[in-house]
Parts: structure tokens; sequence; C-alpha cells
């Protein structure tokens, strides 16, 4: 419901009504919106972690595609208004998830690319922590419609995130790297 709707406009008795359950009984289990919204929070934090750590089993751009595929589920839900009444609302909440965000696609970026330079699926001269720097500016910056560098309906749309990782996979791929890639992407697309 948070991510539909944003959180703000979520109320408790909206989250009994949708569980099925009396507000009391909602309150036995959380002590104020807060508290929901932490939990919830930090569930979700938890179980995508869990989720990609358990997923990856291919090659770097086998990998890369898995954050495809998540992107693509988060954005059939995705409204905006969360990160901005998070912002507004709970910013300790929102700092939190902005560090979390920061450190897993810096660590995860440069652990991908040190991973393909090894399998010679991505160019061996690449500084991994100066390129993990700027895919952390492109996702957390560019993909922030607060800058406006996009519109809203841009940042929503698949095409976007592909454009995004096409303009990332062409700068740092070798030959035999953006042969699979393009193969890998063609398939995905013709799949949705």
């Amino acid at each position: 419901m948070y991510l539909k709707l944003g959180i703000r406009s979520v109320t408790m008795d909206d989250v009994a009504s949708e569980l099925g359950i009396s507000k009391k009984t909602l309150y036995q289990h959380f002590t104020d919106k807060k508290d929901l919204v932490t939990q919830v929070i930090d569930y979700f934090l938890d179980d995508a972690e869990y989720e990609f750590k358990q997923q990856r089993n291919g090659n770097a751009i086998d990998n890369m595609f898995l954050i495809r595929k998540h992107v693509a589920y988060i954005l059939k839900f995705y409204n905006n208004r969360i990160e901005h009444d998070l912002k507004k609302s709970y910013p300790e909440l929102y700092q939190k998830i902005r560090q979390v965000k920061h450190q897993r696609i810096l660590d995860s970026t440069i652990e991908n690319l040190k991973q393909g330079m090894e399998e010679k699926l991505y160019r061996h001269d690449l500084d991994a922590y100066f390129i993990a720097k700027l895919q952390l500016g492109r996702m957390l910056y560019t993909l922030n419609p607060d800058y406006h560098i996009f519109e809203e309906y841009e940042l929503s749309s698949i095409v976007f995130f592909d454009s995004m990782m096409d303009y990332h996979m062409n700068a740092i791929c070798t030959e035999k790297g953006i042969k699979y890639y393009k193969k890998q992407l063609n398939k995905v697309q013709n799949e949705t």
C-alpha cells in the first residue's frame, strides 16, 4: 500500500482494513504508524538484500539483469510519493534508506565490475571505485524526481532504466561482453 499510494495517504485504519483485522489488533503489534513504517522499511531492506544474494548465480552481466528484474518489479507498484513522504514525515528513516541505498549501490557495483573484469566481459583498465561512484550518482540523483533532470513519467519506465543500463554497459564491456549483453537485453525485452 505504501509503494502504491505513498505513506502519508495510508492510515492505520487502511492498513487494518487491508489486513482484515481490527485497528486494536494492529496496535497490539505496532505502537504507532512510525513503528509500522519503520518495520515495513526494515523488512523491505532486509528482504531485498537477501533476495539478491540468493539469486546471484551467473556472470557479471547476468547479475546486472537481476537488478533490472528487481527494478521492473518495483516500477509496477512504485509511487514517487513514498520518498517525498519519508523525507517530510520520517526524515531519519529517509536518511537510513539513502545510506543503505548508497552503500549497496557502491558495493554491488564494485563487486560486479571486479567480477566482470575477471570474466573478461568488462574492460580490464576500469577503475572500479570511480565507475561505481558514477553509477551511484546516476542511480541516486538522475533517478530522483526532486532534481528535475527527467520527468516522473520517464523515471517510472523500464525503457528509461534500460537506456541507463545500456549507456553503462557500452562504457564498460569488452567486445565479448557487448555481444553477450546485447543478446541478454534482446531476450528480456522480448519477454516483456
